[in-house]
């Protein structure tokens, strides 16, 4: 007789780990490490956002590490052993190689259990919009929806999430070898923020360039009212590194302009906050196929 069906999901979807936890999922932990001690990310629990950022803003530079790959063979192998059917909604493979683990993991396990039932899907995305998609796909299982119709429903969704980023410390994109020196080192004195927009591809892309803080808010803001589908019926979620207050200043900005069904609001976590740094405002929204 199957087991009960299993979603697992990633900490780089960035979602407060109050509502984890009344998702029922299964959690794959990303490593990261600062100033020399190695954490598990896990939503904030064992290292608070706020002291993650504090330490950055001190000088210290995180890096992140990719899930090892016997994490994955373990998990997956005990869901094989119990009969328990598995769907993985990964962080997106044009960041990080850890899905590209993941699926050598399952190829592992699957010459050992070749009846097991291990499906994996690249979300595309990164962080809050990561968060989500998975939200939405997880509130679906929650509610009864089958694994296999979950991996339908993500499928045809993920080409209709819209993901806006905009970066207060140009300094870290540099570092990261996302933005040329010399383009970091302008924007810095002339104030400018780079707007980031999540590809169809789950890269993360530069589009434009705004002058200012304030202007950059409003441009997110103005994004949602240009692109967002029925923006009354859908969750809208925000997402901040270390930067609650602008946070709720953007949620009123876009209330200014649109109706919104429902506001979701994620904190940044280390996985994506070494590469984008503090003060990283986000919205992602459902909208037209990009």
């Amino acid at each position: 007789m199957p087991g009960a069906p299993v979603l697992m999901i990633d900490t780089c979807s960035d979602l407060p780990a109050d509502l984890v936890d009344g998702l029922g999922v299964e959690v794959v932990h990303f490593p990261y490490a600062l100033d020399g001690v190695e954490y598990l990310d896990d939503f904030g629990r064992t290292q608070s956002h706020a002291d993650f950022y504090s330490q950055m803003r001190a000088g210290n530079h995180p890096t992140t590490m990719q899930v090892p790959r016997q994490a994955f063979v373990d998990s997956f192998r005990a869901h094989a052993e119990a009969g328990e059917p598995v769907l993985y909604l990964g962080f997106s493979s044009a960041l990080s190689g850890t899905f590209d683990i993941a699926w050598t993991a399952r190829t592992e396990v699957l010459a050992e259990y070749p009846d097991a039932e291990i499906s994996l899907v690249d979300t595309k995305a990164a962080a809050v919009a990561e968060g989500l998609l998975v939200y939405e796909a997880a509130r679906r299982w929650r509610d009864g929806m089958p694994l296999a119709e979950v991996e339908a429903w993500v499928l045809a969704a993920r080409p209709r999430l819209n993901g806006w980023f905009i970066v207060d410390d140009l300094e870290t994109l540099r570092r990261g070898g996302r933005l040329h020196g010399a383009v970091a080192a302008a924007g810095t004195v002339l104030d400018v923020k780079p707007l980031l927009h999540v590809t169809d591809d789950g890269r993360l892309e530069l589009k434009r360039s705004v002058r200012g803080r304030q202007k950059s808010m409003r441009t997110l803001a103005d994004l949602v009212a240009e692109r967002a589908a029925d923006p009354g019926s859908q969750t809208i979620a925000v997402a901040h590194g270390d930067s609650a207050e602008d946070a709720v200043r953007l949620k009123a900005l876009i209330a200014e302009r649109v109706d919104v069904g429902e506001f979701i609001t994620m904190e940044t976590g280390p996985v994506i906050g070494t590469h984008t740094g503090p003060g990283m405002l986000a919205v992602v929204f459902w909208g037209e196929v990009q």
